[in-house]
């Protein structure tokens, strides 16, 4: 916890005093025990742009603007994309590839019912044989004070604390479940228990599609079979790197980096993140270059030198930048598969 995050006065260096060693994310990076992560800043809503921009938690939670992030017209585009871009993301796209599943973190439990729904409406017409599996999971999340600015809350196995229509949603959501995979699970405490650890399991075997959450599953949960985090959800600071985490295991050569889809705009949040939980080239590190970069040209930030733009090297195009370099060829890096570590400093992810 640093100044910049803190609640309140305290930080981790008041508490403990001076920092002895740090081991933060562009170390483990570094030694090949975790991957970048490739940023998407996705922007297919116009209309609703006002508020997938807004920062301030209190304006967010307003009726109006919790209204207008539950939007049937924007949950139906955003489902809709998924739906379309699902199979490029997670590399699946080429016949016969396994390629890898994905999580979806939401904002709260009826924006993960709004969801669920609209994939089981958009998936009506197609082959049984090519529908995701969906599946959801979400409990009770006290309403505690944070510890420090944008922390995960912690959701309870208590079922019996949500309200009875969350209760009746997630009561049919693993009764779906059930029917897809033949098991016998329910909301009371023992059932909703047996219900988090198989659905774990068949999420790390590839066997559930797309996992959308609310909390549960964002802090803790390995599989690194999983490339993709879609997210329509505020996210900050150690929270935030906790999240993307879910994406950045080593699996295999086919897994270059962790793949972040935002609905939201994130983009600020996302380097005050990398940078608070790094160093001075933490952003040069941990994020990929994106698509517009790589065409367009970048600047290194560590070194200063101009790179890319592949538009001058076009047929088509008269440009010319005799300043920036083209783009020289990646070495390929062997990926060890060893164990995954945390990488927030002082803080697990």
């Amino acid at each position: 916890m640093f100044p910049e995050n803190a609640s309140g006065a305290e930080t981790t260096g008041s508490v403990f005093g001076r920092q002895l060693h740090s081991y933060v994310i562009t170390d483990a990076i570094r030694d090949e025990k975790v991957l970048k992560f490739k940023v998407d800043y996705n922007d297919v809503r116009p209309k609703f742009k006002a508020i997938e921009s807004e920062k301030d938690e209190k304006k967010l939670s307003a009726a109006e603007n919790k209204k207008a992030l539950l939007h049937p017209d924007r949950i139906g585009e955003i489902t809709e994309y998924i739906l379309r871009n699902f199979n490029i993301k997670t590399h699946r796209a080429h016949i016969g590839a396994k390629g890898f599943n994905a999580m979806f973190a939401v904002s709260s439990v009826a924006a993960a019912k709004a969801y669920y729904e609209a994939f089981k409406i958009q998936q009506q017409d197609r082959e049984p044989s090519k529908r995701l599996k969906v599946a959801t999971i979400f409990s009770f999340a006290a309403n505690e004070a944070q510890d420090a600015i944008g922390d995960i809350p912690e959701e309870s196995f208590e079922v019996s604390a949500m309200n009875s229509s969350a209760k009746e949603f997630l009561t049919a959501a693993i009764n779906d479940y059930n029917a897809m995979f033949k098991g016998n699970f329910g909301v009371d405490s023992k059932g909703f228990q047996d219900y988090y650890r198989d659905l774990a399991l068949r999420v790390q075997k590839q066997e559930v599609d797309l996992l959308i959450v609310v909390g549960m599953f964002l802090t803790g949960f390995d599989a690194p079979s999983l490339n993709t985090l879609f997210v329509d959800k505020n996210l900050r600071y150690h929270g935030l790197l906790q999240a993307y985490s879910r994406t950045n295991r080593i699996y295999d050569a086919t897994k270059s980096f962790g793949n972040i889809v935002t609905f939201r705009d994130l983009e600020q949040n996302t380097i005050d993140t990398i940078t608070l939980f790094g160093d001075a080239n933490t952003r040069n590190m941990v994020l990929e270059k994106s698509y517009k970069e790589y065409m367009e040209g970048f600047t290194d930030i560590a070194t200063g030198r101009a790179s890319g733009d592949m538009l001058m090297w076009s047929p088509s195009s008269k440009k010319s930048s005799p300043t920036r370099a083209p783009l020289r060829k990646r070495k390929t890096r062997k990926l060890s598969l060893s164990s995954s570590v945390n990488t927030c400093a002082w803080k697990t992810c």
